[in-house]
């Protein structure tokens, strides 16, 4: 059985997981017009699949271990050396 991690970076924008379904669906469109009953066929299995695990089953992961600031980098921690500073 094929195995697709979701969790994965390269699945988390939108568009990367419509490309992948759009271009097994096309791939699959083409083999049908082409009269390769037995390829269209599997290409198209791999593509319902596809668009079952990363169009409908698909939770996005949140990252939210660590506060980001404004610029959506990590937040700094404050040291100890900016506590010497204050004093």
């Amino acid at each position: 059985m094929l195995n697709i991690d979701t969790s994965h970076p390269l699945y988390r924008p939108l568009w990367v997981r419509l490309l992948i379904v759009g271009f097994c669906a096309a791939w699959a469109v083409i083999e049908f017009v082409n009269r390769e009953f037995f390829w269209g066929t599997i290409v198209g299995g791999i593509g319902a699949y596809a668009a079952y695990e990363l169009l409908l089953k698909f939770k996005p992961v949140n990252n939210t271990a660590a506060p980001k600031d404004e610029a959506g980098e990590p937040a700094a921690e404050s040291t100890s050396a900016d506590k010497d500073d204050a004093g």
